[in-house]
């Protein structure tokens, strides 16, 4: 099922606000850790600060043995390994390895969310807010929806910008 003997990256959710902490934890511990961060301007009402967030919220990576997860549930903040059932799942390195390019070189990204062909989404903001449908094609920062009526099968399509979209 899986391999105890070879180190991999694996995904560690974390709780809330937790990410770069936990980073600093195992990297104190000998793990190889990694969270990717981009660097925001955070507006307070006195004053314009740059901070590094976390891109991916509630994760952080780490490189480590299955066999020595313990390490990594024992510490604060940890909620648990990503798993599905029984199985934990390896991140390959060329992934971690590509974030780390990205941002060392302060690539201007924006997160997005993870959408495919055949999700059923539903319109948050914008002129078409409150519209529900199927993603039938994703091209760059736009997705193509369809709207289906089943009791006439009927059906129309539009384009919406990927940001005012999410899952249904």
């Amino acid at each position: 099922m899986f391999d105890l003997n070879s180190a991999s990256w694996y995904a560690i959710y974390t709780k809330p606000r937790h990410e770069k902490f936990i980073e600093k934890k195992l990297i104190e511990k000998g793990i190889e850790a990694y969270t990717p961060k981009i660097k925001i301007n955070r507006k307070w009402s006195d004053r314009i600060k740059i901070i590094e967030e976390p891109v991916f919220k509630n994760y952080c990576f780490a490189k480590f043995y299955l066999r020595d997860k313990l390490k990594i549930l024992s510490c604060d903040g940890v909620i648990d390994l990503v798993h599905f059932n029984s199985y934990y799942i390896p991140i390959e390195e060329s992934i971690i390895n590509s974030f780390k390019i990205l941002f060392e070189n302060n690539i201007k990204l924006d997160p997005c969310p993870y959408l495919k062909e055949g999700d059923k989404v539903v319109v948050k903001r914008g002129p078409l807010k409150g519209l529900e449908g199927y993603i039938i094609e994703k091209r760059n920062r736009n997705s193509t929806i369809v709207i289906s009526v089943d009791a006439i099968c009927a059906s129309v399509k539009c384009v919406v910008d990927i940001d005012f979209v999410e899952l249904a």
